[in-house]
């Protein structure tokens, strides 16, 4: 009798171990048609296959891997998190997990809790090129440019034509006031990406900054070939033109850029400086006051509409913007409050 009891026993276990065997088997099966699915872009397919799959077999952690990634891909925060949480449980140790949940916390603008979870990935064996990218951007939102060129040293190591890395790189150099680095940058970026606008404007404003405005209208120029509704480089060129005295020319653009793009601040304090300088106070101060209107935080407009009102002979008024302009942090506001007390 006792024979024939661990004898039944032994064949329910034998069969549970075959049923739980033809679950894996199954489940890998439908993961497989799932990763067909996601290299055809049939991503909402795909995630029905992989809930299939980890109803199954609920600690695939490849499956839970995988279903993070498009939630992810589809910003279902909360839910690839989770599920990035159940593969690290489940035992996925390759760092993909955490390379995933380091970028989410970068776009949730949490540069700080990114930086650990990419080192984290990176040091469990995920040494992709986008895993230093990103770790990259996070350091430039922290402001540590140097780190941040450290790690997009390390992507551009591991892809040689990664010209969002190069953009990047070239971004923080231009932090460092290595302008003739971040040049070298952006040109190495466009070599392999050119048809992206704004790094032609990156480029434009390098140039600026490196005091080489003939090649900063230039690049400006080529961003605009390549996006007519581009405002920022239309901005830029204005500031370019503004700079060279070419008053006409950085009138034209700040309204094209007012015309794309109606509700920047920046804009109307640029084209309210173009009218300061060529002596037409009233529609300078129309502009400031615009600009302000936009965004009460803006301290230049607030300086150059204490300059229009002191050409205006309204020197009280001029006082009592510079004197904002101060408390919102602008040095240069001082030099003009001396005169003030």
């Amino acid at each position: 009798m006792k024979n024939s009891i661990i004898l039944i026993v032994a064949c329910l276990l034998f069969s549970l171990q075959l049923h739980a065997q033809q679950q894996k088997k199954n489940a890998k099966e439908l993961f497989n048609q799932a990763v067909d699915q996601i290299q055809a872009e049939q991503y909402p397919q795909a995630l029905e296959v992989l809930d299939q799959a980890i109803n199954i077999y609920p600690d695939f952690h490849q499956a839970l891997l995988e279903r993070g990634k498009l939630y992810f891909r589809f910003d279902s925060t909360e839910q690839a998190m989770a599920n990035f949480d159940m593969a690290l449980q489940h035992g996925n140790e390759s760092g993909e997990a955490y390379f995933y949940k380091g970028y989410t916390d970068y776009r949730r603008q949490q540069p700080d809790s990114a930086i650990k979870k990419l080192t984290i990935a990176i040091q469990s064996g995920y040494k992709h090129p986008e895993a230093y990218y990103i770790r990259g951007l996070a350091n430039f939102d922290q402001g540590d440019y140097n780190n941040a060129i450290v790690n997009f040293n390390k992507a551009i190591d591991k892809k040689y034509d990664f010209a969002y890395a190069y953009n990047d790189r070239g971004s923080a150099k231009m932090k460092t006031a290595d302008y003739q680095g971040a040049i070298n940058d952006f040109k190495k970026a466009i070599s392999y990406n050119p048809e992206k606008p704004f790094i032609f404007n990156n480029l434009g404003n390098a140039y600026s900054q490196n005091a080489d405005y003939d090649h900063a209208i230039e690049a400006f120029g080529r961003a605009l070939q390549l996006d007519p509704g581009y405002y920022k480089a239309y901005v830029n060129r204005g500031l370019v033109h503004t700079t060279l005295e070419n008053y006409g020319k950085a009138e034209e653009d700040l309204k094209k850029a007012l015309k794309i793009q109606p509700g920047q601040a920046e804009t109307y304090n640029n084209l309210g400086l173009v009218y300061l300088k060529t002596g037409a106070f009233e529609d300078a101060l129309e502009r400031f006051n615009a600009a302000l209107e936009k965004d009460e935080a803006l301290g230049e407009a607030y300086l150059n509409r204490g300059l229009t009102w002191e050409n205006l002979g309204e020197f009280d008024k001029a006082c009592a913007d510079w004197k904002m302009a101060g408390e919102l942090g602008l040095e240069k506001a001082r030099e003009y409050l001396e005169d003030c007390n």
